[in-house]
């Protein structure tokens, strides 16, 4: 009978044992798992972000039933996002008509005068050098010529007229018609031109536009 009464208490005392080890695991388990989302929070919270700079500018058409938009969306590496949109007196959304990528010396700003008479095309400038290019866009975001949705036309001048420098496009001298004013290369000045969007060539005129 007590040898039956020991191995039962020594029976107790291993059960016993065994129930408290388990409890020391599982806990110790639990503490460690719970503890991860801590240590990525922490983590997560060291995490620096670069904001970005907008700007945004509006230009009115002379005759006041559109608005050219700009708005430049400055990178953390040093470029700008450039997006271009229209908006006229009857609608209540831009359209976008040309977005790009700028770097710092061959962003595109609005000249003066970058509507056409019938508010159907924009002419904008690339760079603030005197190797800036130009080009024209349409305003109804349709491309205007084949694939293209721009025709940079500085290039084409210097096929045509290698003789002469351009010095500045001022306008509009009447619809489809932009004008550019030139020197010659020792400096002396040079006739104005109308870059013609029927055809996309210049003509020569006899006066020049100041």
């Amino acid at each position: 009978m007590e040898k039956r009464r020991n191995t039962f208490f020594l029976t107790l005392i291993l059960v016993g044992t065994l129930i408290t080890a388990g409890l020391v695991f599982w806990s110790s388990f639990r503490v460690k798992t719970s503890s991860t989302p801590t240590e990525s929070l922490a983590a997560n919270s060291n995490t620096l972000v670069v904001s970005e700079t907008e700007t945004k500018e509006e230009v009115l058409a002379p005759n006041g039933k559109m608005t050219l938009i700009l708005r430049n969306v400055k990178k953390a590496d040093g470029t700008t996002a450039q997006t271009f949109s229209v908006i006229s007196e009857d609608e209540v959304t831009p359209l976008q008509i040309y977005t790009l990528n700028s770097g710092t010396d061959n962003s595109i700003s609005i000249p003066f005068n970058t509507f056409s008479p019938d508010n159907k095309f924009i002419f904008l400038k690339k760079g603030q050098s005197e190797k800036s290019e130009y080009m024209v866009l349409r305003t109804d975001g349709k491309n205007i010529k084949g694939e293209d949705k721009t025709v940079e036309f500085t290039s084409l001048f210097y096929e045509k007229y290698p003789e002469f420098v351009i010095t500045d496009v001022t306008g509009w001298g009447g619809t489809g018609l932009i004008v550019v004013n030139s020197n010659y290369l020792d400096g002396k000045m040079g006739p104005s031109f109308w870059f013609d969007l029927s055809g996309f060539s210049f003509i020569r005129l006899s006066t020049k536009f100041n």
